[in-house]
């Protein structure tokens, strides 16, 4: 199968360390201050967007039907042992096995992104690639510690009207603030059915009992956990 030429730029922001997707001094704070084993969630989360880069670089050199993935730290696999345990690459194994092995993703998620940055970084670094045939989208979680439900609301409905028809939009899994995270995923299915999304139902996937499902930090999914958020895609693309 021959590589495909594609433009340095591309390359350049199809990176979650790339100039538009790089992680803040805020964020940093955040990751370095407040949760459980956060200096070794800062290495993990380095060196997994590191690796990221690299394969974005050779998905992007080669041929196949094209996933790009958006979202937070939960699509870099942070949490997970090792990123192939992470739901991206999990996924992706699933669609080589059911539908073909040419299949290839960019992941142009970043640890830290709220909606705002997915729609003001993320969605434009991927006008530069070539047409995707799957745009997925799982993010919110830190929106639920930072961001104001009116403004939240605002930028999910600016979200949603900006990703192409059919792509994966998933609501907010269990675990976080309930009630915030029960109003978020009302807007979410609104939004699916308003604009022609299918909504990957993290909600359902990721009920309790969740003993054993979340990582070090008691924040991001571990192995275990994200097997449920695998089942939650896999069922949203029916693979």
């Amino acid at each position: 199968m021959g590589a495909r030429l594609v433009p340095k730029d591309a390359v350049a922001h199809a990176t979650p360390a790339g100039p538009r997707a790089r992680v803040g001094p805020k964020v940093r704070t955040w990751l370095g201050g407040l949760l459980p084993g956060a200096r070794a969630r800062r290495i993990q989360s380095a060196t997994y967007a590191r690796e990221w880069v690299d394969d974005n670089r050779a998905a992007l050199a080669s041929e196949g039907p094209l996933w790009v993935a958006l979202g937070d730290s939960t699509a870099q696999g942070v949490g997970a042992s090792t990123r192939g345990n992470g739901y991206v690459l999990a996924v992706l194994r699933r669609l080589r096995a059911k539908r073909d092995p040419a299949w290839r993703v960019v992941n142009l998620s970043a640890t830290g992104a709220r909606t705002a940055d997915v729609l003001d970084r993320q969605i434009p670094a991927m006008t530069s690639l070539p047409p995707p045939a799957l745009v997925t989208c799982a993010v919110g979680a830190d929106d639920l510690l930072r961001t104001p439900q009116a403004d939240l609301e605002e930028v999910l409905r600016r979200l949603a009207a900006r990703l192409p028809r059919g792509s994966l939009l998933a609501n907010l899994p269990q675990g976080l603030s309930r009630r915030r995270s029960e109003a978020v995923n009302a807007i979410v299915e609104e939004l699916v059915e308003a604009h022609g999304l299918v909504l990957v139902d993290l909600w359902r996937h990721t009920a309790p009992p969740w003993r054993g499902k979340f990582a070090a930090d008691h924040f991001h999914p571990n192995d275990a956990g994200y097997r449920d958020w695998v089942d939650a895609f896999c069922a949203a693309l029916d693979v």
